[in-house]
């Protein structure tokens, strides 16, 4: 088992956790708020008229300045309980996770791998305006271990790993965890790591899965006893899209697979979940997806209008309306998903209140964290629909969202800093 968590031994510091300006002797005061207000609204004129690839130059040019880092933090942040981000798409490389990466032949998607440290996540999350962050694996998780004993030892390591650093006194208001399972092909095990973490260590506010195991999708009725034990918890489910099959690099010879294969992953996964019936058969699971759904909002439609063939509705679990519907019940991070075209795809296909905050750190380099947060700004101070993904209703979302799963770990409303700031009365 690993070591029980400690700032002590240089994985954070009373600094990183602390948002910014949290020990200045006075607080940050109103005036700020609307200062940092009309530089925002400014700037979301200059970044509306930008392309995303230029955006992106932009800001990995100016990544490295000093000033550049201490503007951005003014545009981000107002000092408001609105302001400050629940991000729900946090990855970490906890080191028995890099050992068993290393063991097992690295990194098999052909993305390079970040560095990452706890401080590195706090600071990032200072950056941004972050009060609060589920932490998670991302793919391949646990399953780079195989289907045996080498990874059920694995999984219950990193949930230890995420209970000790999320229960840690200085950290405790600020990070929660999605536990991670087992490869789902290892059903008995899968079902003992859940069982650990809804009856025994009842810290995380809900699990992480990827979209296949082995070349399955998660509607497989071997896997119907995993997704039974998930709604029996009540569970909440971050799906993490996975490699298609293929060689990494297949397409052009270079192209790493998150880059394509991962938005198609998640979308697959979905439609499978949904006109399978299996979704349907769980009616108190919820399920995150990830990059604001994959191309879902573009060709959801598509899937539904299908069912209106009669050869196809002859083979599916659902008919129109019960799809619609259970697509409706997905919610959706906007990890690295900023432009107008992504938004508005995303609020013509779900509500408002199913969209989440996600940033994708630390695989999303803090450069593009910064551009992909204020060109989401841009849009809700520029769009005429940008008022329904406001910080203030990303946020709403993500707390009800968290609070509807929580388990011995809770997030309030109020967080202390934001009281000792004077930033809620």
């Amino acid at each position: 088992m690993p070591a029980p968590f400690s700032a002590k031994k240089g994985l954070a510091t009373r600094e990183s956790l602390t948002p910014p300006h949290e020990e200045e002797e006075e607080p940050y005061s109103r005036s700020h708020v609307s200062q940092a207000s009309v530089w925002k609204s400014v700037l979301a004129g200059f970044l509306a008229a930008f392309p995303t690839v230029l955006l992106l130059f932009l800001f990995k040019s100016f990544s490295m300045s000093k000033l550049f880092s201490a503007a951005l933090a003014m545009l981000v942040m107002t000092r408001s309980t609105s302001s400050w981000r629940v991000d729900t798409h946090h990855h970490v490389l906890p080191p028995m996770y890099l050992e068993a990466m290393e063991a097992n032949g690295g990194e098999p998607t052909g993305y390079p791998m970040p560095s990452w440290s706890l401080e590195q996540s706090l600071s990032s999350m200072n950056k941004v305006g972050t009060s609060i962050s589920i932490l998670s694996l991302s793919v391949p998780g646990v399953a780079i271990a195989g289907t045996g004993m080498e990874a059920r030892t694995l999984a219950r390591d990193v949930n230890d790993y995420f209970g000790n650093a999320t229960t840690e006194s200085n950290v405790s208001e600020r990070l929660g965890f999605f536990g991670a399972l087992p490869d789902w092909r290892d059903v008995n095990g899968t079902l003992a790591e859940i069982d650990y973490l809804y009856e025994a260590q009842q810290l995380a506010h809900g699990v992480s899965a990827s979209t296949s195991y082995g070349g399955q999708l998660l509607s497989h009725d071997d896997f119907a006893p995993i997704w039974q034990r998930l709604n029996d918890y009540h569970a909440l489910v971050f799906l993490h899209p996975t490699s298609l099959p293929g060689e990494p690099g297949s397409i052009a010879g270079a192209l790493p697979d998150p880059i394509v294969d991962f938005p198609l992953a998640t979308t697959r996964a979905a439609v499978d979940l949904v006109l399978s019936g299996r979704f349907g058969q769980v009616p108190d699971v919820d399920v995150i997806l990830s990059h604001a759904g994959g191309t879902l909002p573009y060709i959801g439609t598509r899937v539904i209008g299908s069912l209106a063939i009669p050869e196809v509705r002859s083979k599916v679990q659902v008919d129109i309306l019960q799809a619609a519907a259970g697509f409706k019940r997905f919610y959706h991070d906007l990890a690295l998903s900023s432009t107008p075209a992504q938004l508005n795809g995303l609020l013509d296909f779900t509500e408002p209140d199913k969209i989440l905050f996600g940033s994708d750190f630390p695989y999303a380099a803090q450069y593009a964290i910064d551009a992909l947060v204020l060109q989401y700004e841009a849009f809700v101070r520029s769009s005429p629909r940008g008022y329904k993904l406001t910080n203030d209703v990303l946020r709403r979302n993500a707390l009800r969202l968290l609070q509807k799963h929580q388990q011995g770990k809770k997030f309030e409303e109020r967080t202390a800093f934001e009281v000792v700031n004077g930033l809620v009365s």
